[in-house]
């Protein structure tokens, strides 16, 4: 922060100054060099005088970062793109050719997740080219970790079908999580899992959320949910038409 505020006053000086020495008040000047508190008066006058162009410094710097961030994410996105695509301990749904895709991290104590979810279920029904790829991403307590580490199991031991009913239980539930609801969301689902309690603690189920928080990590995610669609990063809650809006936009670049 500190280092984007000593941008944002160098950006600010230059600009004033280019200002300053175009404006007919220096022309006037020019024989003779001012002395620095001369100048230093002169910019502070022209700022009182024409305060609009502190707020157009401010809208061309925060355009030039906005453009840096798009392009460093574009990147960013392209050289994980494997990672994020290609994840076979991840859930897909719908088609998995499909060049348009919803990559959401989630986690269950998420209530904006959650908000999310019934949007995101109808989107598909009616845009049934889209592929949805959920990216397990417990970052909100001991709850969600375990939350995560059933779904995760129950992914890998049960398959797809299972998890998605299991996936729809935990993101239509509204109340705590805890292990026995838990096991009798995955009962209800179709688990045939008995050991819950040694299972969830298999090398390849802490494997799978390691994977998943080095990844976020990597693309600077931290916090739920969090969705890549085509090159962008979206963090927070998206409505059903910023969504729509979204993907057809990055239907039209393909």
């Amino acid at each position: 922060m500190v280092k984007k505020q000593k941008y944002l006053i160098t950006f600010f000086l230059f600009f004033l100054c280019c200002h300053v020495l175009h404006s007919n008040e220096l022309s006037l000047l020019s024989e003779d060099k001012l002395e620095i508190n001369e100048l230093n008066l002169l910019i502070k006058e022209y700022i009182l005088e024409n305060p609009e162009i502190i707020i157009e410094a401010i809208e061309i710097y925060q355009k030039k970062q906005n453009f840096k961030t798009i392009d460093k994410e574009k990147k960013l996105i392209k050289s994980l793109r494997s990672e994020i695509l290609d994840d076979k301990n991840s859930y897909q749904y719908g088609d998995k050719n499909s060049k348009t895709t919803i990559v959401e991290f989630i986690d269950y104590n998420c209530g904006y997740c959650k908000r999310n979810h019934n949007i995101i279920m109808k989107f598909l029904k009616k845009n049934d080219d889209v592929r949805y790829i959920v990216k397990e991403l417990p970052i909100l307590g001991e709850r969600s970790i375990l939350a995560s580490k059933f779904a995760i199991l129950i992914y890998l031991k049960d398959g797809p079908e299972v998890y998605q009913k299991f996936f729809n239980f935990l993101m239509t539930h509204n109340n705590q999580l805890n292990f026995q609801i838990l096991k009798s969301f995955a009962s209800k689902a179709g688990s045939i899992i008995k050991d819950f309690n040694n299972q969830i603690n298999i090398k390849k189920v802490n494997s799978v959320i390691t994977t998943n928080l080095i990844l976020a990590e990597k693309l600077s995610i931290n916090g739920t949910p969090s969705f890549i669609i085509g090159n962008s990063i979206i963090r927070g809650f998206i409505s059903s038409e910023e969504l729509q809006e979204i993907i057809d936009n990055v239907r039209k670049k393909q």
